[in-house]
């Protein structure tokens, strides 16, 4: 005979039933191959609207990629930052509407987040993409600075993937944000590059014009002054291999910088920024992560 259960027991079956109806659906969207059914934007369909108040569409510079949206938080937090992040797509693709998931939870938690869109192989090669994110983060200065009165100093940086590469460069070299009057008080990166294989047939196009094989490679670039950072990596992904994390704490450690890195056990390369999504973030805790560290800055 089958026992009843308690209403905190349905409770946890049907939470647990509701994780794997997330895990089921995501994956098989994985296999389906159509962009309109692309799991980000299932995703973005299911995640709270509340919490934010958004500004699309900020024109930072004259190609039509070069815009930026700007997710202002409902209740700022009594830490609030301001989060630039950076997403992936191997430099070859992605937009900032894609990223909504990532903007919402951060802002929910009190954050603003700018999301920039920024110019993609092969209309630019190696450094047009990161001078695309330094001129991004001086708009939000100058438009959050209008908005608010207040002056803009500094922001988080966050990237994941190839963007967490970019997000990685911006803070190894405060060459990027020379004159800006913007510095970079924290790093957030996520499953990145940052031993970046130059040789490798899908980076060497992209990197043409590195004059130098440590010109690309944040892990040959961090100095004493690089700020507190947050490295988070799938110990399963078969995509940017945890190496890269592993080589990078090791130079940030090295050279006496302040690294927390963070191991996600069981997940791969899409999973380890997917999971900072609010109806997904009970199981991976990559908000609360993020948060802490934010808070202990």
């Amino acid at each position: 005979m089958m026992k009843s259960m308690s209403f905190g027991q349905q409770s946890i079956l049907c939470h647990a039933t509701t994780q794997l109806r997330w895990v089921l659906l995501l994956g098989l969207l994985l296999t389906t191959g159509c962009s309109a059914f692309k799991p980000v934007n299932l995703l973005n369909t299911l995640i709270p609207s509340s919490g934010y108040t958004l500004q699309s569409g900020v024109t930072y510079g004259a190609d039509k990629r070069q815009k930026l949206d700007i997710y202002s938080p409902t209740e700022p937090a009594i830490r609030s930052r301001i989060i630039v992040f950076v997403y992936g797509g191997a430099w070859r693709e992605g937009n900032r509407g894609e990223y909504t998931f990532v903007a919402q939870a951060l802002a929910d938690a009190g954050h603003t987040v700018i999301i920039p869109d920024y110019r993609l192989y092969p209309s630019v090669v190696f450094p047009d993409f990161i001078t695309d994110v330094a001129d991004a983060i001086v708009a939000a200065k100058l438009t959050l600075g209008k908005q608010s009165g207040k002056p803009v100093s500094e922001v988080v940086l966050m990237g994941h993937s190839s963007g967490a590469h970019t997000a990685a460069m911006l803070a190894s070299d405060p060459g990027w944000l020379e004159g800006s009057g913007v510095t970079a008080s924290a790093l957030i990166a996520i499953a990145g590059p940052y031993d970046l294989p130059l040789d490798n047939p899908e980076v060497k196009p992209v990197f043409r014009n590195v004059s130098g094989p440590d010109q690309a490679r944040p892990i040959a670039l961090v100095t004493p002054d690089h700020p507190p950072t947050l490295l988070i990596h799938g110990e399963q992904d078969e995509r940017v291999l945890p190496f890269h994390t592993r080589n990078y704490s090791a130079a940030l450690k090295a050279t006496g910088v302040r690294v927390d890195v963070r191991w996600l056990e069981d997940t791969g390369h899409v999973a380890s920024i997917s999971g900072i999504a609010t109806p997904l973030d009970s199981d991976s805790q990559n908000r609360q992560r993020i948060t802490e560290f934010l808070d202990s800055l």
